[in-house]
């Protein structure tokens, strides 16, 4: 299935070759945010807001075709 998806800031480099120019990119069926983070090779540890359609989600949420995920980072500083 095909998903649109869009990384933020320092996430932009974990979508280098796996996501087309135009942020389309095809997935399995029955994948959670979490398996697209997997995919991605996008570490656990770095602190992440997941949106779907512009709507807040969890990591365990099934991705659907034509969904729009955007991956944003926390940035910190000071």
């Amino acid at each position: 299935m095909k998903i649109k998806v869009k990384l933020y800031t320092i996430l932009k480099k974990y979508g280098e070759g796996k996501i087309g120019d135009d942020d389309i990119m095809v997935v399995s069926e029955d994948l959670t945010i979490s398996g697209l983070l997997s995919q991605l090779s996008i570490p656990e540890k770095t602190g992440k807001v997941f949106l779907v359609n512009d709507l807040p989600k969890d990591k365990v949420y099934e991705l659907h075709e034509g969904d729009e995920v955007k991956i944003l980072s926390f940035i910190g500083g000071g």
